[in-house]
C-alpha cells in the first residue's frame, strides 16, 4: 500500500478493514481464511474537510462514549468531530482562569439531568484520541447567542435586552446573548479562546454566531468582528454559522451553511470557504420519519435514502465547488442522552454523509449504495452500534 501521508496510509487502512469479510469466505482449506480480493484501488478524497458534529451541551456526553463515536468515524474515513461545546443549557469545557462555568454553567442540561464537563486533562485526551485517528478536534464555544449558561455563571456578560439568565432545561433557542459593547466580555473570550486554542492542535476554532435573535444587528457585526480578531490573536482560522457572514469577516473564515445560502454566497465572494451542512438534508438529528422513536423535524424528516441522495457540490447554485471546504453531519442533542440514543440516530446516515465527503459525484448511486450500505451490519454489530434499521434496505443479517 502506497500513501504520501501518514493519514492517508491509514484511511487505506480502513478500506482494507471495510473489504474483509464478516465470516470466513475460504472454503478449500482445514484452517479459515478471510479472503479479500485481488486488484488495485486509486482512491482519494473529494474534499478535504468530512466531518460530524456532536452536541456535547443540550445533553452532556461522556469522554468514553466520545471515544466511540471517534472510532466509528474514523472506521469511514471522516477527518474531524466538531465538538459543540456550550448552549444555554450547559457549558462543558472547564476554563481554570473562569471556574465557574463549570460550577455554575456545567450542572445542567436539557430534561433536569446532572449535566457535567470535560476538564482541561479529559479534553486534551480526547484531542489526542481523535488524533491517532486522523482526526481533527473543533471546539465550539457558541455566541452572542446561545450563552444563558455562561451568563448564569457570569452575570456581567448578559445583554440586557435578552431573557434574564437562569438554569435552562427546555428546548427553546435565540433568547439569549452576550452584551457587545463591554470590554470586559472581550477580556473573558480573550481568556476562555486562549485556554482552548492552546488544548486544540488542530487550525480551527468554531465560535457559533448562530440564532443569536434577540442581539441588535449592530451589535451581532461588532461582536462578530471583534471575535474574529481575537481567533485570529490566538493562531486559529474562525469557523461560524452563516449568519456570521453579516459581518466584515477575514478571507481565511469559514463559513457553514446550515440555513441560509445567501449568506453562503455572499461570504464565498469575500473569499471564505463554505462547509455544507444544510438542516434539511444533513442533521443527523432530524427524525427519519413520523414514528421515530428520537430526534426533531422542524427541518423535515430525513429518511435514510433522502439524507444520501443529494450533493453537495450542487446543492448552492452558483457556488463554485473550488469554493467548498467540506461536509459536515451535526447532530443536536436535545432528544438524546447516551450512546444507544446517539447511535441510533447517526447511523446508518452518517455512513451515507461520509461517502458524500468522499466519493466524486458520479459514483453516487443509491442502488448501489443500498447493497453496500446493507453489508455493514457485521461491523455495526462488532462495534455494538445501536443502527436504525430503516426497510429501505435489505440488511443482510448473519
Amino acid at each position: 500500500m502506497n500513501a504520501k501521508t501518514a493519514a492517508g496510509a491509514f484511511r487505506g487502512v480502513q478500506t482494507l478493514r471495510q473489504l474483509i469479510p464478516g465470516k470466513s469466505n475460504d472454503t478449500l482449506t482445514d484452517h479459515p481464511l478471510w479472503v479479500i480480493p485481488s486488484g488495485k484501488i486509486m482512491d482519494a478524497p473529494k474534499y478535504g474537510y468530512r466531518s460530524s458534529m456532536l452536541d456535547v451541551a443540550r445533553h452532556f456526553f461522556t469522554v468514553e462514549e466520545v471515544k466511540k463515536y471517534i472510532d466509528a468515524l474514523a472506521y469511514y474515513k471522516f477527518n474531524t468531530l466538531h465538538l459543540h461545546l456550550s448552549d444555554d443549557q450547559g457549558w462543558r469545557i472547564e476554563i481554570k482562569s473562569w471556574p465557574k462555568l463549570t460550577e455554575v454553567g456545567g450542572a445542567s442540561e436539557v430534561g433536569g439531568g446532572e449535566g457535567g464537563f470535560y476538564t482541561q486533562e479529559q479534553y486534551k485526551d480526547l484531542v489526542a484520541y481523535a488524533a491517532d485517528r486522523h482526526i481533527t478536534i473543533v471546539p465550539e464555544i457558541d455566541m452572542p447567542g446561545h450563552t444563558n449558561s455562561a451568563s448564569l455563571s457570569y452575570p456581567f456578560l448578559h445583554y440586557a435586552g435578552a431573557e434574564t439568565p437562569r438554569v435552562r432545561t427546555d428546548m427553546k433557542v435565540g433568547y439569549s446573548s452576550f452584551d457587545a459593547k463591554k470590554d470586559t466580555v472581550y477580556s473573558f473570550l480573550d481568556d476562555v479562546i486562549g485556554e482552548i486554542a492552546a488544548m486544540t492542535p488542530g487550525p480551527y476554532f468554531h465560535i457559533g454566531g448562530d440564532e443569536s435573535h434577540v442581539t441588535k444587528k449592530s451589535d451581532y457585526i461588532l461582536f462578530v468582528e471583534k471575535v474574529g480578531k481575537l481567533v485570529q490573536k490566538h493562531n486559529k482560522r474562525m469557523i461560524g454559522w452563516d449568519e456570521i457572514a453579516q459581518a466584515d469577516i477575514d478571507p481565511n473564515s469559514v463559513i457553514q451553511l446550515w440555513n441560509n445560502v445567501e449568506n453562503a454566497i455572499k461570504a464565498s465572494e469575500s473569499g471564505s470557504k463554505i462547509i455544507i451542512s444544510p438542516a434539511k438534508k444533513a442533521y443527523l438529528d432530524m427524525k427519519y420519519d413520523s414514528i421515530s422513536e428520537y430526534g426533531l423535524h422542524w427541518a423535515g424528516y430525513i429518511p435514510v435514502d433522502v439524507g444520501y441522495k443529494w450533493d453537495p457540490e450542487t446543492y448552492v447554485e452558483g457556488l463554485a465547488k473550488e469554493n467548498i471546504l467540506g461536509i459536515e453531519a451535526p447532530l443536536w442533542s436535545e432528544t438524546i442522552s447516551n450512546s444507544t440514543e446517539l447511535e441510533y440516530l447517526a447511523f446508518p446516515r452518517i455512513i451515507g454523509y461520509a461517502e458524500l465527503g468522499w466519493s466524486q459525484s458520479e459514483y453516487l448511486d443509491w442502488d448501489d449504495y443500498k447493497e453496500r450500505l446493507a453489508a455493514q451490519v457485521p461491523y455495526l454489530e462488532a462495534m455494538q452500534i445501536n443502527y436504525y434499521p430503516t426497510k429501505l434496505v435489505d440488511w443482510k443479517k448473519e
